[in-house]
């Protein structure tokens, strides 16, 4: 139990310095370490949403959640986040397709970096504000990916609000691990319900995290966060990569 500990330090201290979802982080992680896709994402939405909860305080107290927007990304991400979660149960309960579940984790966690690092090198904002009634809509989709398999919903969320609204990049920040959590802990209590998800696992990951988070906030910092960030995802690209290699072998 001793690595989950460590493991979860280190992501939440890559993610207090790089800003990177905790689902990206997680999930890959835990299928090296030959925990079950299933169980691995609920593990990974149950880790994120408790992680996110002081982090989704602090952003509420200095005004930099939108509720309008939050409340608009709800509508959709909800109701898609408890489909994404009941196809998975359902895809899982087949055992041959297992590979499949692999497969999509992949190629989730290798897009949404890529889409991080494109948006993260070039600083690139489309404005498109005359369809933000349309976000419910995205919002489902986004919901259904992060019930399915936890990764890249923090990265999509980002490059929607950034697309549809006119936030400020902390409310955009902000907003973002709000939705984030609420997804998490709604796709996290039903993926549990299922047994597809593990406690122990879950608060041995936190009670590291919650010293990993307060570290990497302070080594942000010290540390170039552009460059620390642009490595991070350069190696989940290639992660993410194996990962669906080895679905199809």
């Amino acid at each position: 139990m001793t690595k989950f500990y460590f493991l979860g330090f280190c992501i939440a201290f890559l993610i207090g310095l790089t800003g990177v979802g905790g689902g990206t982080l997680t999930v890959p992680i835990l299928l090296f370490l030959g925990i079950e896709p299933a169980v691995a994402v609920g593990v990974a939405l149950g880790f994120s949403a408790l992680i996110k909860i002081p982090s989704s305080l602090i952003y509420f107290l200095k005004r930099d959640i939108n509720q309008r927007i939050l409340l608009l990304l709800s509508l959709g991400g909800i109701p898609g986040v408890v489909a994404g979660s009941f196809l998975l149960a359902h895809v899982s309960r087949k055992g041959h397709l297992g590979s499949f579940i692999l497969l999509a984790i992949g190629l989730t966690v290798v897009l949404s970096s890529l889409l991080n690092l494109w948006f993260t090198l070039t600083e690139h904002r489309l404005h498109l504000h005359r369809y933000l009634r349309w976000l419910p809509a995205f919002s489902f989709f986004i919901g259904l990916e992060v019930g399915s398999f936890s990764a890249g919903g923090g990265a999509l969320g980002s490059l929607l609000l950034l697309t549809l609204t006119k936030l400020s990049p902390s409310e955009v920040v902000g907003t973002d691990i709000a939705f984030g959590m609420l997804l998490s802990l709604v796709g996290g209590g039903i993926h549990a319900h299922q047994g597809l998800s593990d406690s122990q696992l879950i608060f041995a990951m936190v009670a590291g995290g919650i010293l990993g988070a307060i570290g990497g906030s302070y080594a942000c910092t010290i540390i170039p966060k552009k460059p620390a960030r642009v490595f991070l995802l350069v190696w989940l690209i290639f992660v993410g990569s194996m990962v669906a290699i080895r679905a199809v072998r």
